[in-house]
């Protein structure tokens, strides 16, 4: 944690940048004819330069803007780029390199299991990177390279929130969890509503439809662009505030009890409209897995969770029979065959993965660094593309056993700390790990049937949730008070 008397509070960086952005501003003006881009250009370098000044005071409140645009935001496309996303938390960037490099030496990053544990898993899938450009060309390593980098946004995070947090937590970062949970429950209602309305934003999406009588629906994705990454994010705060209204402890996720239970039907409809079973079963494994962390739960809160839950169940059985039709038919009518024919009931993954599986016995020599993280559904190395939808069998082959043990070693690092945390005595602290460890119990289900290890908002908002707690965990430790 960074010393409380920063001498950044009385550096005016206003100053320091000003002079670059009134350049950039002048170029824009010599080289637009238009007076609304002008305008707009003007006012957005002054947007940015007023936010970079707080950030470099306060890196809670950049954490927490660049939290919220990787929620809310979707990635845009535009016809320079191509296909390749472009999402605005890239230009806030910048304000994080110089908030490193100008802070470093007054901020402390305590080295605990967890950041080494996040370390190792980079390291690991790092270390496949050069055999994408060796095994698949140019074009696959670098775009292997750049799915990389996305996922080191974790590391960026997570090191802000812990290297950036004062001895005394300020406003932003008492408010962070009601911030993510806000804006959670805004990008579940963009999702429900944009699956019942399209919205006429043109963008590349994955195929995932639904098809019905005379009529081809979009599996919800919301500002993902994905079911299962949508339904994963949502799952992370929708058992949040489960764990809340469970355990008793309405007011730590932030919201008023009334509309901690509307975020919970909210957030249970846009799971659903997901269609994603990978992401309900581990939802149903996380909450699970907090009744038995937890030590004392009532009834009568479970039944209401239950209904808040049922709700949008109700809706779909009242006003949609055909989709309920396929919801118990199409989504959970197949997992009853499972035994009968599995492939059928994985809609065709048994076959990929036992596909994959040969691979590696046809290849060891794939099995230690891997062929590149994030290459099968791209290289031509195997005479077509694979969609694993297996996050274990990706990572083994992909980034070899390096890579995979990366992964388990940070995992095996979450689960120790706040299963331990989760026992804590600090009633915030015990909560927020007691909502971690689940989360993360629920995550490891999940990656036997899809790669959400890859979807890196999700990973980069579980982690900077998890400096937060270890934040608490060790301001709990200095001032004396019990874990």
């Amino acid at each position: 944690m960074s010393r409380p008397d920063s001498i950044f509070e009385r550096w005016n960086w206003a100053r320091l940048l000003a002079p670059g952005l009134a350049g950039a501003m002048g170029v824009i003006l010599v080289l637009s004819g238009s007076p609304a881009a002008v305008v707009l250009a003007v006012a957005g370098a002054l947007t940015y330069l007023l936010f970079c000044s707080a950030s470099l005071r306060e890196p809670m409140i950049f954490a927490a803007v660049f939290l919220l645009t990787l929620e809310i935001l979707p990635p845009f496309y535009f016809s320079q780029s191509g296909e390749t996303p472009v999402f605005m938390s890239f230009f806030l960037l910048p304000i994080a390199l110089v908030i490193v490099v100008t802070r470093n030496r007054e901020m402390h990053f305590e080295w605990d299991s967890v950041a080494r544990g996040l370390a190792v898993f980079l390291a690991g899938t790092a270390l496949s990177i050069p055999f994408a450009f060796w095994l698949s060309g140019t074009n696959v390593g670098m775009n292997s390279l750049l799915r990389w980098v996305l996922l080191s946004h974790t590391a960026l995070a997570f090191y802000l929130i812990r290297a950036g947090a004062r001895w005394e937590p300020g406003q932003t970062e008492r408010q962070m969890p009601r911030f993510l949970l806000a804006g959670a429950v805004l990008s579940a209602g963009y999702g429900i509503l944009d699956f019942i309305w399209p919205v006429p934003l043109d963008h590349p999406a994955a195929d995932q439809f639904i098809w019905l009588n005379g009529t081809v629906l979009r599996r919800a994705q919301g500002v993902f662009y994905e079911s299962s990454n949508f339904g994963n994010f949502c799952a992370f705060f929708l058992i949040a505030c489960g764990i809340a209204f469970l355990s008793r402890r309405e007011r730590f996720p932030g919201f008023p009890r009334l509309l901690l239970v509307a975020s919970i039907s909210i957030l249970s409809l846009a799971v659903l409209v997901a269609f994603s079973r990978s992401t309900w079963v581990s939802l149903i494994v996380a909450l699970f897995a907090s009744l038995v962390l937890s030590r004392r739960v009532k009834l009568s809160r479970i039944m209401t969770v239950l209904g808040a839950t049922a709700v949008p169940i109700l809706l779909l059985w009242m006003f949609s029979p055909e989709l309920w039709t396929y919801l118990v038919s199409a989504r959970v009518g197949q997992v009853i065959d499972i035994f009968d024919d599995p492939n059928f009931a994985t809609s065709g993954r048994f076959n990929t993965w036992i596909r994959v599986l040969s691979i590696m016995r046809d290849h060891p020599q794939y099995l230690l660094f891997g062929i590149g993280y994030k290459t099968l559904s791209i290289t031509r190395l195997f005479h077509g593309e694979i969609i694993t939808d297996n996050g274990y069998l990706s990572l083994l082959l992909e980034t070899g056993i390096a890579g995979l043990a990366g992964f388990m070693v940070f995992s095996g690092a979450i689960l120790r700390t706040f299963y331990r945390l989760s026992r804590s005595a600090n009633e915030v602290l015990a909560f927020w790990s007691t909502v971690l460890f689940s989360i993360w119990c629920g995550e490891l289900v999940q990656l036997l049937a899809t790669d959400a290890y890859t979807y890196w908002r999700n990973i980069v908002i579980f982690a900077s949730l998890v400096a937060w707690t270890l934040n608490l965990a060790e301001r709990a430790e200095i001032s004396g008070t019990p874990e």
